[in-house]
């Protein structure tokens, strides 16, 4: 079974206050900590069993606005740090590709065959 995206049971035009608000994001963090820890990328795709309880107490302590822009941020986040990964890393190939032509070509001026 999937985990909902809109599954909060906090009405969005109930007045939150600050100390409403930090349990919110604590709820959220240990959420996402237990994400990440099992290695859920997106929460289209999890196993509804896995931070069960984590999920729950973000439905019950955010508004479901709240919890559907947290996850999407959080999934989007996610997906540039990759990019961001994969082009770094195809910079440093390319850059290993260039020092190994360059120190063949030096070789090749320097050394007698």
């Amino acid at each position: 079974m999937m985990a909902e995206l809109h599954s909060s049971k906090r009405e969005d035009t109930q007045v939150i206050t600050r100390s409403e608000r930090e349990k919110c994001w604590i709820a959220r963090d240990k959420y996402f900590a237990c994400l990440d820890k099992n290695r859920i990328m997106s929460v289209a795709n999890q196993d509804s069993s896995m931070c069960a309880n984590e999920r729950s107490d973000v439905d019950s302590l955010c508004r479901q606005s709240w919890v559907d822009y947290f996850i999407q941020r959080r999934e989007r986040t996610l997906q540039i740090d990759a990019m961001k990964r994969f082009r770094t890393q195809q910079a440093h190939d390319e850059l290993d590709a260039r020092e190994a032509t360059s120190r063949e070509e030096l070789r090749n001026k320097f050394v007698k065959r």
